[in-house]
């Protein structure tokens, strides 16, 4: 035996299918090989097959009948991947070798794969399906075709495979599949009809069970001629599929066995989790490509009109089978699993088919709750759906239709708790879009009962707005267009007469109910949310280029293909649609309306003759705001004739300033005459006034206009929107701004104010009563609410007056109207907390938008000297305005853009007027040293506007001392410096337990050395650690000298060497104090052990470096450094 052909066997076991493969025909190859050479060494040439294993032995090589051995012996092997290998081996080395009959392969099958009486369930089990893969390699080799093959060895084989199947009922589909695979084999064998007539006697007496279907049809097939009459006796008719034989066909396929008992000796297998493979059969006949005709595959002509369609077939088999109500879950469970089965192989045209309603139904219940016993399957089935959809872009449109169709449910992903519906979206092309708002807009017309057309029509509206807001949907600007148009003639027109054009969602038709004013409502609300969306969105041509790249930048936002504005295109649609006859405006407009309106087109059109294209500029600018105000002539007529009327004085204001721009200005006001305002502060005005309103298409507006003219924004603008922000949150300011009718109750500052005062009291004089600390922690006493309930208690009498002299007994009639009548008082005064509570959230709604802005100034003009008149009036917002639920999003927004957009940005402005920002820097300082604390986040904050203000200052650069600094910088530094030394010497001194004096100034060694250098003359004092308030903070000192030393001397630098020369002396000194203290202990501070090694390594890289630069001048070195 080859010794080469031994780890063939080794990797035949393999789990890996490729190394399996790859062995086995390594095997194959050489083991042929073998028997070539043996057969020519063979004297007697003729050819001889062998029955016994002595013949065996002599007429096949060693290694070929060692291997055949082996390899039989393994199959009951369930060693990894051995069984499945070793089959794969025997198959092919039986087909290549012709000198071995199936009489001697079943006898030495039969011998390594008996059962013993004393063996194990899992020794019988591996006994049984090593048998089994021994007989399927004799079938797949084509063995019984072979002459040698007698009708004993048929007859001997399928004695086994019965035997077996009644045994172990799971090993009776696959004998199933074995009797099945020997059809075809002995088609043209002379016994043919006894190897039949064996079959159907062992295997086949009737069709009562999915193993017998499957075999009686796999007869049908390859033996047409065979008489199953007798088999179907129980059927009508030998057509399973024909539509009278489908009920009986569905309770064979649901695997009931039979409650007669005449079947004797069946065994009932376990249910399994696999589907059946006679499914597979069913499924090719109907869904095979090549034999597809109308929903069923191509028969004989006289079965084709008898085959019930594939409908037929679902609906009773499987809907109303496996998927009934009544139907257990491991059924239900086999749908789920026909169905991922099915979905791959239908088209488009067909989905609808097995979308039935009993599927629909188990679907979406399993779908919606994760504890559902088949929610994982009805998860992998809906993945399922999103695969096919992907793999095949018509089909999106049919699935997403039955989802949300007439079996399924419109608000489907809402219901499941998934994105199925809008994953599956994102996959559609743009005809599978149009497509769907072509069905949306056919529902939306089509609602036929006024009482419940609402619902649906809303969440036809809901749809359409996903479909244009969600930047995954591929998107085209005809479809855009078309949904704009459709918002706009159910929102603001009647339609009296239906168009010519045919469809759905491009032309416009008459509803088969009318809208309900909430329809419309949702129309207009709908029409603002797309125009928003539309205006955010790049040019499509640009978004499919870059990607994601171009959602970050702006610049293009709101722009066509063609450079036009969405917004002047969407003016257009509505200027057609004002002209159609067929149409009917919702709202008439006034005289004055109409003449402010036809001036404001005029306008805007004027604007856009002078051609100014650029996507920032003022004219721009006043354009959006034209067109959007024509716009919402259909929304609100009165608002937008305030407005407009406000913006025409502003357009002319402007025109006239470039006018007269560069002519000096002959007429100047006196001191005591009031100024009119800028031109820029009127726009701002306006567009704060936006901010309130509830429209969201203002709010956007707002937003996207402030940022073409904020570059016209001046320190007295800034001054406007920080009043605004830091005004009072109190009912009368809520009122000011938002048109809410309320009723009157207390300042929620005043309040904040008082407990605060409180407070304060509470630390001057803790002697108070019992009952005064119970006021003191709930908060002031509301005096109304107390002389209520004391009127409520009089007129009960439930409290006695001053001229009472005894109390009154009540009776339980007097105490429960008193019961009564305090639940009206508190239930009074909820609400009126309720109607607080939501004034003070429009209040920071408001403030958050205003925010807003100032944010989109500071992003377009990082390098406006402006900015940094931002920074304090916000530290001042948020050091006043109280910590509460309704102010959380708003604090949140100021310090998550002084923290992340203003501090961490990479341009900066240039400081003109250095003495202001230092104090703006002192602020900060004091804001984080007050504010920092008790929040980490506040003090994060404050580092950071602390190093963005350095870098204002300074350009972003470190600064290198040297003789020819300029006199101004030289100034500015040490001013700077100033600040940074004041809080570190703070820090080192005190008893606080904080160091935000110290994270303030921890950056400047590691970023800004050598400008830091002067500091050290203040901060060598500190070495001595009797100068420290704690041996934490003198090893904080230590490390902060180290670092600037580290980056600056020896750095090919001659003046921060000098200085560092002249600096060593006192550094030696300080050290020789700290040594002589450590000794003598005299000083109470004495280092301890971790402090006194950082002192050390200190003192060690400070003579290294002292060495290395003085190397030359070794009496000096010693000089500084000598002992006493």
């Amino acid at each position: 035996m080859a010794a080469s052909t031994l780890q063939h066997y080794w990797d035949l076991a393999s789990f890996d299918p490729a190394v399996r493969l790859n062995a086995a025909q390594s095997l194959v190859r050489s083991l042929a090989d073998f028997q070539k050479d043996h057969e020519a060494a063979l004297q007697n040439g003729t050819h001889k097959t062998a029955t016994t294993e002595d013949e065996l032995d002599t007429l096949c090589a060693p290694d070929v009948s060692y291997a055949l051995r082996r390899l039989l012996r393994g199959l009951p092997s369930s060693r990894q991947g051995a069984r499945q290998g070793f089959s794969l081996a025997l198959t092919e080395l039986l087909a290549i070798t012709d000198v071995v009959n199936v009489s001697l392969v079943l006898d030495l099958l039969f011998k390594y794969t008996e059962r013993a009486s004393g063996m194990s369930g899992d020794e019988t089990r591996d006994m049984l399906f090593g048998r089994i893969f021994g007989m399927i390699a004799i079938v797949a080799a084509g063995m019984i075709s072979r002459p040698t093959t007698t009708f004993q060895d048929i007859e001997r084989m399928l004695d086994s495979l019965k035997e077996m199947a009644q045994v172990k009922s799971y090993v009776g589909e696959i004998c199933h599949h074995v009797v099945i695979n020997l059809i075809p084999h002995i088609k043209n064998l002379e016994y043919k009809d006894q190897a039949v007539a064996k079959i159907l006697e062992l295997f086949l007496t009737e069709v009562a069970d999915v193993d017998e279907l499957n075999l009686a049809l796999a007869i049908q097939q390859q033996l047409p001629e065979v008489d199953l009459s007798s088999q179907f006796a129980d059927w009508k008719g030998t057509n399973v599929l024909a539509p009278a034989n489908l009920p009986h066909l569905a309770s064979v396929l649901k695997e009931v066995p039979s409650d007669d008992g005449e079947k004797k000796g069946q065994k009932v297998a376990d249910w399994k989790p696999q589907l059946h493979s006679v499914w597979d059969h069913f499924l090719t006949k109907y869904l095979e490509p090549q034999t597809q005709a109308n929903g069923h595959a191509e028969l004989e002509e006289s079965d084709r009109d008898k085959t019930a369609s594939f409908a037929e077939f679902w609906d009773v088999c499987v809907d109303n089978t496996l998927f009934d109500n009544n139907s257990s879950q491991g059924r239900k469970y086999w749908g789920f699993k026909l169905v991922q089965k099915v979905l791959r192989r239908l088209t488009s045209d067909q989905m609808s088919l097995i979308f039935t309603q009993n599927f629909m139904r188990c679907f979406i219940n399993s779908l919606s709750v994760s504890d559902r016993y088949l929610n994982k399957v009805a998860v992998h089935t809906a993945n399922v759906i999103q695969d096919v959809a992907k793999e095949n872009k018509e089909a999106g449109f049919a699935l997403v239709t039955q989802l949300q169709g007439n079996q399924g449910r419109p608000d489907f992903d809402r219901l499941t708790r998934t994105r199925t519906v809008e994953n599956i979206l994102k996959t559609m092309d743009s005809e599978g879009i149009k497509s769907y708002l072509e069905y949306l807009a056919q529902m939306f017309i089509e609602q036929s009962e006024a009482t419940q057309a609402d619902a649906p029509r809303a969440w036809v509206l809901k749809q359409m707005t996903f479909l244009v807001k969600n930047n995954a949907i591929p998107k085209e600007e005809d479809w855009l267009l078309s949904v704009v148009k459709f918002l706009m003639v159910y929102a603001f027109f009647e339609v009296k007469k239906s168009s010519s054009k045919g469809s759905f969602i491009e032309g416009y038709h008459k509803p088969a109910t009318p809208l309900s004013e909430a329809t419309v409502d949702q129309c207009k609300e709908s029409f603002q949310t797309v125009l928003m969306a539309l205006e955010k969105t790049p040019p499509l041509s640009k978004a499919k280029e870059l990607g994601v790249k171009s959602l970050r930048s702006r610049r293009l936002n709101g722009t066509m293909d063609d450079g036009e504005l969405w917004v002047y295109r969407v003016y257009e649609a509505q200027q057609k649609l004002v002209k159609d006859k067929s149409l009917q405006s919702r709202t008439d407009l006034s005289k004055e309306s109409q003449t402010s309106c036809k001036k404001a087109i005029n306008l805007m059109e004027g604007l856009r003759k002078k051609g100014d294209d650029k996507h920032d500029s003022i004219e721009r600018g006043f354009e959006l705001l034209f067109l959007h105000m024509i716009l919402h002539y259909m929304i609100d007529e009165e608002e937008t004739e305030s407005v407009l009327s406000e913006l025409f004085e502003c357009y002319d204001k402007i025109t006239s300033t470039k006018k007269a721009k560069g002519k000096k200005s002959k007429k100047t006001k006196g001191d005591g005459e009031e100024t009119e305002p800028e031109a820029i502060d009127v726009i701002v005005d306006i567009l704060v006034s936006f901010v309130t309103n509830s429209s969201t298409m203002l709010k956007n507006l707002a937003e996207q206009v402030f940022e073409m003219f904020s570059h016209k924004v001046t320190q007295q603008t800034l001054g406007l929107l920080f009043d605004l922000l830091s005004s009072s949150d109190s009912k009368d300011e809520s009122n000011d701004l938002f048109d809410e009718d309320m009723d009157e109750v207390d300042s929620d500052v005043e309040v904040i104010e008082d407990v605060e005062m409180e407070e304060d009291d509470d630390d001057e004089d803790e002697s108070g009563s019992e009952e005064d600390d119970d006021e003191e922690e709930n908060g002031e006493v509301d005096e109304e609410l107390r002389r209520k309930v004391e009127e409520a208690m009089r007129n009960q009498g439930v409290l006695a007056g001053e001229d009472d002299t005894e109390d009154e007994n009540l009776d339980d009639d007097a105490m429960f109207g008193f019961d009564d009548k305090l639940a009206e008082i508190f239930k009074q005064k909820r609400l009126v907390s309720g109607k607080d509570n939501k004034g003070e959230q429009n209040v920071y709604q408001f403030k958050n938008s205003v925010a807003d802005l100032v944010i989109i100034f500071v992003r377009k003009n990082p390098e406006n000297p402006l900015v940094l008149q931002t920074i304090v009036p916000l530290l001042n917002i948020l050091r006043v305005t109280p910590a509460r639920p309704a102010t959380n999003q708003f604090l949140q927004k100021i310090i998550a853009f002084l923290k992340n957009k203003l501090a961490k940005g990479t341009e900066y402005p240039k400081v003109d007027d250095v003495d202001g920002a230092l104090e703006i820097l002192n602020a900060v300082h004091d804001f984080t040293k007050n504010k920092g604390a008790n929040s980490k986040e506040l003090a994060d904050m404050g580092v950071q506007l602390s190093i963005y203000l350095r870098k204002s200052i300074f350009g972003g650069a470190d600064i290198m001392l040297s003789d020819d600094m300029q006199k101004d910088t030289k100034q500015t530094l040490d001013k700077t410096n100033a600040i940074y030394c004041a809080n570190l010497c703070d820090y080192y001194r005190s008893k606080k337990h904080t160091r935000i004096e110290y994270d303030l100034a921890a950056f400047l060694p590691k970023n800004f050395p050598y400008s830091s250098w002067p500091l050290l003359d203040s901060l060598l004092e500190f070495i001595n650690p009797s100068a420290c308030h704690n041996n934490y903070r003198h090893t904080q000192n230590l490390e902060w000298i180290s670092t600037v030393l580290s980056r600056t001397v020896d750095k090919s630098s001659e003046t921060y060497d000098k200085l560092f020369l002249a600096l060593v002396p006192k550094i030696a000194k300080i050290a020789q104090e700290t040594i002589d203290n450590a000794v003598d202990a005299t000083d109470k501070k004495v280092l301890d052990t971790n402090s006194m090694r950082s002192f050390l390594k200190f003192i060690l890289v400070t003579v290294r470096k002292h060495k290395k630069l003085a190397s030359s001048e070794v009496r000096k070195i010693l000089l500084a450094w000598q002992q006493k």
